[in-house]
């Protein structure tokens, strides 16, 4: 491998640019082309986790994300107005005892000015078309408002999102199944009876899941398995401005495989799930910020085969957690919360919940 390895990352949301960033600090050449003509301006993803914040520190990026999220310490679950179980976040080992509340749009805002810092600016409004592989490198056609280019590089990530065009060119299978029932978030201000600090979830009989999670100064992502979700908010919460809505549907599928010879797919381009959990821009950060310290340490080794596992467990994981959160039986609603609430009530397992959920284990 070069000394100097060249690396073209497509995508430029948090998953491309954390690995960007980690390509260019450890002494990559770096270029990095998105679709978009401009940086997205929605909120989307939200819950930063402890393993991330880790796996940016090196970069600077850790401690500019904190200050400009909300840390949550926990999670209540609901049933029937009361509260039946806690996540309580605050037991992980310091520093990062915490979730970190913070729109995908102003993440890879920082995200994108710490890889500025290092030297390299996103290409906005270019799109990867015809890709051709071998074992030293890619060739990319890239399409753009100045025309078409051929692009070589020795190294293809494709952070590209569930509909990558990297993988489509690459020919590699995204098997699964998409889920039967639309999601519905709001971000929306909250003046009532609300914690700042804390999420909660609701379980009630006869009605959809309804995720409340702080976003500071009285703003709250909602979030909830149903189109009507505004109508859904307890009039305790005293609703107030909705600055963004989005109704959306999402499906669980995973690659039959990461790549071939220097082309290599992360974050959602290599697996989609549900958004139970909040694990999916996480997951594609580690996939990528873990991929450039083996490719720039000269050794891939087992890193496909421990990643696609690793996918794996998330996606099984976050879809019986789904299943579990919205089944709308009474029995189901009835019991479900005071089930879980037992469990968490023993230490051991309250604890492997709460790893989970840090993106620890």
């Amino acid at each position: 491998m070069p000394s100097r390895p060249s690396v073209l990352v497509v995508g430029a949301g948090p998953v491309g640019l954390a690995t960007a960033i980690e390509f260019a600090r450890r002494g990559a050449t770096v270029r990095i082309v998105d679709k978009d003509p401009l940086p997205t301006r929605e909120s989307r993803a939200l819950g930063v986790n402890p393993r991330t914040l880790e796996l940016l520190e090196g970069c600077g990026a850790t401690e500019r994300l904190i200050a400009a999220g909300v840390r949550l310490r926990g999670l209540r679950i609901l049933g029937a107005g009361v509260t039946r179980a806690t996540i309580d976040l605050t037991r992980l080992p310091p520093p990062y005892n915490f979730l970190l509340a913070l729109p995908q749009n102003q993440t890879a805002a920082i995200l994108a000015e710490v890889l500025l810092q290092l030297g390299v600016r996103v290409e906005h409004g270019i799109t990867a078309t015809m890709i051709a592989t071998d074992r030293s490198g890619a060739d990319v056609t890239l399409e753009g408002p100045s025309g078409q280019e051929r692009a070589r590089s020795d190294w293809l990530i494709g952070a590209d999102g569930a509909h990558s065009t990297v993988r489509k060119a690459l020919g590699i299978g995204f098997v699964g199944e998409p889920y039967p029932f639309q999601w519905s978030l709001a971000d929306i201000d909250l003046a009532g009876d609300v914690e700042e600090d804390r999420g909660e979830l609701r379980l009630d009989v006869g009605a959809p899941l309804l995720v409340r999670l702080p976003l500071g100064r009285g703003r709250h992502r909602l979030i909830s398995n149903a189109p009507d979700l505004l109508a859904r908010v307890p009039a305790s919460w005293s609703p107030g401005a909705v600055h963004w809505r989005n109704d959306f549907r999402v499906s669980r599928r995973q690659v039959d495989r990461l790549g071939q010879d220097r082309a290599w797919l992360i974050g959602d381009a290599a697996h989609i799930h549900s958004p139970v959990g909040g694990r999916g821009m996480n997951l594609g950060i580690e996939d990528g910020v873990t991929l450039a310290e083996r490719i720039m340490a000269g050794d891939l080794g087992d890193w496909p085969a421990r990643r696609h596992a690793k996918a794996a467990v998330v996606v099984r994981e976050t879809d019986r957690t789904q299943r579990l959160a919205t089944a709308d039986g009474a029995f189901a609603r009835t019991v479900a919360p005071r089930l879980v609430g037992a469990l968490l009530r023993v230490p051991a397992l309250h604890d492997r919940v709460v790893r989970r959920v840090a993106g620890l284990s």
